[in-house]
């Protein structure tokens, strides 16, 4: 084996180990971005009956103080939409495929 292969050999095995240390950074980088995600997913799944119970309470307040403002009435009614549903359990509504939503 002469000098030059010798050198062309240790630059190939740089190389390789140089993109094998690449490759798991990402693969730790993709493993705490799929936590985030996680994280956040159940946060947001746990934050979820507050925010319908919000809507309801402002509602209420709304029709209580007799407010008529119809920017108001349209800011409620997205509200509604969005959190509220008269014919089916909200919580179904959300969380597909029979997830497991117990509340905290």
């Amino acid at each position: 084996m002469t000098v030059s292969e010798s050198k062309g050999r240790s630059a190939k095995k740089a190389q390789k180990d140089e993109i094998r240390k690449k490759i798991e950074e990402l693969e730790q980088i993709i493993r705490y971005n799929e936590a985030m995600t996680e994280e956040i997913y159940e946060t947001q799944e746990a934050l979820f009956p507050i925010f319908a119970d919000l809507v309801k309470l402002i509602s209420r307040l709304y029709k209580e103080m007799k407010i008529e403002d119809e920017e108001i009435k349209s800011c409620i009614g997205r509200l509604k939409d969005t959190f509220m549903d008269e014919n089916e359990n909200i919580l179904k509504k959300y969380f597909k495929d029979n997830d497991d939503f117990n509340i905290a």
